[in-house]
């Protein structure tokens, strides 16, 4: 038996962990209180205004050290 973790994203159940399952594989689902915090995702525009270079990639004042840590947890 083996235990992973996993969150709902309202549509299907998202494994945080590596899994290799079978086919009609057997398995438990537990439900528990606390949230994986949402994730605000980025529009095309943003995304296109990025990718052309008009702001810098890492803010002023921030290493970029940290502002990965950020991204990550966005």
């Amino acid at each position: 038996m083996t235990s992973i973790h996993a969150y709902y994203d309202g549509h299907g159940y998202v494994t945080q962990d590596a899994v290799a399952i079978k086919p009609n594989q057997r398995v438990i689902i537990t439900f528990l209180d606390d949230y994986v915090p949402t994730r605000n995702k980025r529009s095309l525009p943003e995304i296109k205004t990025y990718m052309k270079g008009g702001s810098r990639s890492v803010p002023a004042g921030m290493s970029t050290v940290d502002y990965v840590r950020q991204l990550r947890e966005e």
